[in-house]
């Protein structure tokens, strides 16, 4: 049975395997999923996934134990935005580097992350965080062999049409619509409201042009898909399915693999989706503007 860390004394803490242990961190957004689903599905669908995957770790790696850390509501892009709750890039990065930084000065060094937000931003600073982690690690005290590794379990869900179809924000064929409510009648039947069954099949709107507009006029919102169509079973079955994808690579990290082979979305190949993108163009602008004002001056003398 997996752990949670808030129950755990630090007596029981420590009477764990470092070598054997793995903390799973779910992390996601709160925002609008319709008039039938709760604005926090996100963030309860990567706990629910955290635990899946430590039950599944506990089954079949004797031994092993999974610690459930708290689910912290932290995301960076959001699929609707009229009612949506993020941070910035460093916020989440940071978080996951801080807390597994201190774990790992208690010897741990096996760290997870599932994200309910598959957005660019949110998948890039989590692998961010694991390559910090990684570089960091290094220097630890008392570190030798076992160097700390964080890995974005999503970041293994994301097919590569998903991120040429929309490489910069999150533009999902549905949402709110059968998959979401299919996996929120899984998690637990009463967070869906009745009114789903007798709700209408929505396609996204406009062209893709137009739906980037909304994002930034803040003006999207509700569901698209067909939420009526939606069973536990279904949900079920596409919280199930993700586990069975990302557990063999899960095991292959924890063997000595490389988690930036096994846990890559290509989005963090791309400039804009890094966490101080903005900073960094901001500055070389700064850079560019002085460089042509001593330009100027030299040629004017």
């Amino acid at each position: 049975m997996p752990l949670r860390l808030e129950s755990l004394s630090a007596e029981k803490l420590g009477l764990l395997s470092p070598a054997q242990t793995v903390f799973f961190f779910p992390v996601g957004g709160i925002e609008d999923h319709g008039p039938h689903l709760p604005l926090g599905l996100d963030l309860l669908e990567a706990e629910k996934l955290s635990e899946l995957a430590a039950e599944k770790l506990e089954r079949e790696m004797p031994g092993w134990m999974g610690v459930i850390m708290p689910r912290a509501p932290l995301a960076l892009q959001t699929n609707t935005t009229q009612v949506a709750l993020t941070v910035r890039a460093h916020v989440l990065r940071d978080w996951l580097v801080d807390a597994c930084e201190g774990l790992a000065r208690l010897g741990f060094c096996h760290f997870v992350c599932f994200s309910g937000s598959q957005t660019p931003k949110q998948l890039t600073a989590i692998e961010e965080a694991g390559k910090i982690l990684r570089r960091k690690g290094r220097s630890l005290p008392g570190r030798k062999k076992s160097v700390p590794t964080l890995v974005s379990a999503n970041s293994a869900l994301v097919d590569a049409s998903v991120v040429r179809a929309s490489p910069l924000w999150p533009d999902p064929v549905e949402h709110g619509g059968e998959r979401d409510t299919s996996v929120a009648l899984w998690l637990n039947r009463e967070l869906v409201q009745e009114s789903f069954a007798g709700l209408p099949p929505k396609e996204r709107a406009g062209g893709f042009l137009e739906r980037a507009m909304s994002r930034v006029r803040r003006t999207r919102g509700g569901y698209w898909g067909s939420p009526s169509t939606a069973s536990a079973e279904k949900g079920n079955a596409v919280m199930v399915s993700a586990v069975e994808l990302v557990f063999p690579k899960l095991r292959a990290v924890w063997g000595g693999a490389s988690a930036n082979q096994k846990f890559r979305s290509w989005y963090s190949i791309l400039p804009p989706n890094k966490s101080f993108f903005k900073v960094w163009f901001m500055f070389l602008i700064a850079v560019g503007l002085f460089a042509a004002y001593l330009y100027v001056g030299m040629m004017g003398i």
